[in-house]
């Protein structure tokens, strides 16, 4: 790319700094969960709409995802900036999805009028959810992609690097089922649901021995009980298997089951 070319795409981002900045701020400081990032919608489709961008909300039928299209005054490839804006239980945006999304709105702002010289259509698309089941996933078999040329997006991360290895994930949640009593007055009339949920952490544990070294497993009860006095009934935990290939991640996850 040519020194004009570069001058003046640092002259773009740096004109759409203030807007942008509020985004990244205000989503920050405005974490919401996966498929309730309805505020980090409005703020990315309002300053989309404001450059001349057409905005579908409720994109492939889910609600807090979006698709943005600017269309080049010249034909040519359709250019896709995917866009994550979901924050972390507790934690908010600790993974920066704030960031990403603004990266991607600015890219997609900033590539106008390269479309118009050189041709082209942009496509700025709100893939909610990644941290837990991933959007992307089901907006893939929705065929939300198909028409794109290229797909990008930007992470943010403690070190330059025009690319990186990722893990593949799988999500799942697993149930235990047992029968309620009073843990003092009648314990012998109960099946511990939590036991047999503190048996699966254990085996999980003996499990990751003998795991090839990029494989991951991480798992978290979400409801071990109501009371102590009460044997537990009903348990439930959300795990993730990650590797860097799906079907191994895949694989675990069935041995995770089992």
């Amino acid at each position: 790319m040519d020194e004009k070319t570069l001058k003046r795409i640092d002259e773009i981002v740096a004109g759409l700094k203030p807007e942008l900045r509020k985004l990244a701020l205000d989503i920050h400081d405005t974490p919401e969960l996966g498929n309730q990032e309805f505020k980090a919608l409005k703020w990315q489709a309002d300053l989309l709409r404001k450059y001349g961008f057409r905005v579908e909300k409720g994109f492939c039928d889910i609600p807090t995802a979006y698709r943005a299209i600017y269309k080049g005054k010249k034909p040519g490839p359709k250019i896709g900036m995917l866009s994550e804006y979901d924050a972390l239980p507790e934690l908010g945006h600790a993974c920066g999805h704030n960031l990403i999304c603004t990266m991607s709105v600015g890219a997609g702002i900033a590539m106008r009028e390269f479309a118009d010289e050189y041709g082209a259509d942009i496509y700025v698309i709100g893939t909610p959810a990644e941290e837990t089941a991933g959007a992307k996933v089901e907006m893939s078999r929705k065929h939300a992609f198909d028409e794109l040329d290229v797909a990008m997006m930007s992470h943010p991360a403690y070190k330059d690097a025009s690319s990186l290895n990722f893990s593949a994930i799988k999500c799942f949640t697993i149930e235990f089922f047992g029968k309620t009593a009073h843990a003092a007055g009648a314990p012998e009339d109960g099946i511990n649901a939590l036991d047999a949920m503190i048996q699966l952490f254990v085996s999980v544990g003996l499990l990751r021995q003998q795991t090839k070294p990029d494989a991951r497993i991480h798992g978290i009860i979400q409801d071990g009980g109501k009371a102590p006095n009460i044997i537990p009934d009903y348990t439930r935990a959300l795990f993730y298997t990650r590797a860097s290939r799906f079907s191994y991640a895949m694989e675990l996850s069935e041995k995770v089951r089992l």
